[in-house]
């Protein structure tokens, strides 16, 4: 039937009253589903088996040198006096670095050196992962155009990244996978070369990004959007049927609901994509509320308590098992996202907003994710890998450290090629870097310039996934050509 303009308004008014009405929260994410991103049906294709890809964002600028640092007494003398001495809250409480004695030595049996580090004192359990040969770490990472030396960064401002120090550019430049800004990020991007290639028997509905985190640029892709949950699940919409066939007045309501749903509204586009989104919201809350409340979606690994990273990797590992169970996608990529690192203050606070709890969180709900993974047999076919806008200066402001540049991301999974430093990228600047103030590698404060491109991460990561192709890495990552053909895959996944 055809509407009048007051009866579209009057849809629009009742539609928004429903979702008011109660808890929606599950339903607001999927109603940013906008357009046709979910709608069309795959192409069935090739990819066979699962893999998954999880990305775990330390916003605000992870202070990564206390999360790796060099033991040899040498190299640590020189870390130790960038950061202004070791921290003492009575007698040095603006030194940033930690005391050798209480750092947690790795294991060489990687043959890379990595006997010559150590890790945090809050981290035992990735310590226990990578000398298990299942975690390895990325050293002196973060964007570039392309490989630079210190001579090149100081030569020609358009060799650095744009707005290097900035919170927002940077993370946007972690999400899109080069340094330049771009419509998508290369997660969504990864996802729309590899969903047309997905069995014929997996979902069109759901879509292969998932979120855990609200929205995000790194799961938007041409005809990709994620789908977003919390890490407590889904929540339906109060007062009408969850799904559909219920009885009473809630049954009354969800008939009225599906017939406002069900109606054309072709004269208002807006009205009508409303109407679209809103019904494809609920097919999902339809798809997945029960395998989520049932054996498919049920863990049983033990996860740390008031840790909301933990919260959010417990759902990722439900959700796969779900996936799996159901045949939902041949690949995934999820998304979580874990704050508080912007610590131009407290940096070294004994309390729970301190790096060395934020930290403890981190390799806890790692571990757990971990043990998840195993329990539901899919420890060969996930890869989760951190991401940061930027590292911090190796020099205090007093209290803290600012905003920096090249850090250490880690990358665990059944395919890392783990119990290794990877501090190569075939540029002018390899190895773990020179931690002088002002040094070969170093700006003033300790900035260090990075040995490994963004893209060349993304590159790496992606090729596990199933981007094979160099024309669509190279579509996804345009910079990767300014890069050394030998490092455009890092060899971290096998």
């Amino acid at each position: 039937m055809s509407h009048t303009r007051n009866a579209r308004r009057d849809f629009l008014r009742q539609l928004a009253c429903l979702a008011a009405s109660g808890s929606a929260a599950a339903l607001v994410p999927q109603l940013r589903m906008m357009g046709t991103a979910l709608a069309a049906a795959s192409t069935p294709g090739t990819l066979s088996g699962y893999r998954a890809l999880v990305c775990i964002y330390l916003a605000g600028g992870n202070d990564s040198w206390n999360l790796l640092l060099p033991y040899d007494q040498a190299r640590y003398d020189v870390y130790a006096a960038s950061r202004g001495g070791v921290y003492n809250a009575a007698s040095n409480a603006a030194g940033l670095a930690l005391d050798r004695a209480t750092l947690l030595t790795l294991s060489g049996a990687g043959g890379s050196g990595s006997g010559n580090y150590a890790l945090h004192p809050s981290v035992p359990e990735l310590r226990s992962l990578y000398d298990a040969q299942k975690l390895a770490f990325l050293v002196n990472l973060g964007s570039l155009v392309q490989p630079i030396s210190k001579a090149d960064y100081n030569a020609s401002a358009a060799l650095r990244p744009p707005q290097l120090f900035s919170h927002s550019d940077q993370e946007n430049l972690w999400h899109v996978g080069a340094a330049r800004d771009a419509r998508y990020g290369w997660g969504g991007q990864a996802a729309a070369v590899l969903r047309p290639q997905f069995p014929a028997s997996n979902s069109t509905v759901l879509s292969p990004c998932i979120s855990i985190a609200g929205a995000n640029k790194f799961e938007t892709g041409n005809g990709v959007l994620a789908y977003q949950l919390s890490s407590g699940g889904l929540s339906g919409l109060s007062g009408v049927c969850n799904p559909s066939g219920c009885t009473g007045l809630a049954g009354q309501r969800d008939v009225a609901l599906n017939q406002l749903l069900a109606d054309s509204y072709a004269g208002n586009l807006m009205a009508d994509e409303y109407r679209k989104t809103f019904q494809r919201g609920r097919d999902l809350y339809a798809l997945l509320a029960g395998g989520l409340a049932g054996a498919d979606g049920s863990i049983a690994t033990a996860f740390p308590t008031q840790n909301s990273l933990a919260d959010q990797l417990k759902m990722v590992a439900r959700m796969i098992k779900l996936s799996r169970a159901q045949g939902y996608a041949a690949r995934q990529i999820y998304y979580v996202r874990y704050g508080g690192f912007d610590l131009h203050d407290g940096l070294m606070g004994a309390g729970n907003s301190g790096h060395a709890a934020l930290l403890g969180n981190v390799s806890k709900a790692v571990s757990a994710f971990w043990t998840a993974l195993g329990e539901i047999g899919a420890q060969n076919e996930v890869t989760a890998f951190s991401m940061s806008e930027f590292a911090r200066t190796l020099s205090s402001n007093g209290n803290g450290s600012d905003h920096g540049w090249g850090g250490v991301q880690f990358v665990l999974g059944g395919g890392v090629v783990g119990g290794r430093l990877y501090a190569d990228g075939g540029g002018p600047i390899s190895g773990f870097p020179d931690q002088s103030l002002n040094g070969p590698v170093t700006l003033s404060r300790g900035q260090c310039i990075p040995g490994i491109g963004i893209d060349q991460y993304g590159a790496t990561l992606a090729r596990w996934l199933g981007i094979t192709a160099d024309t669509d890495l190279a579509a996804i990552f345009p910079n990767l050509a300014n890069f050394n053909p030998a490092f455009r895959n890092l060899g971290f996944l096998a």
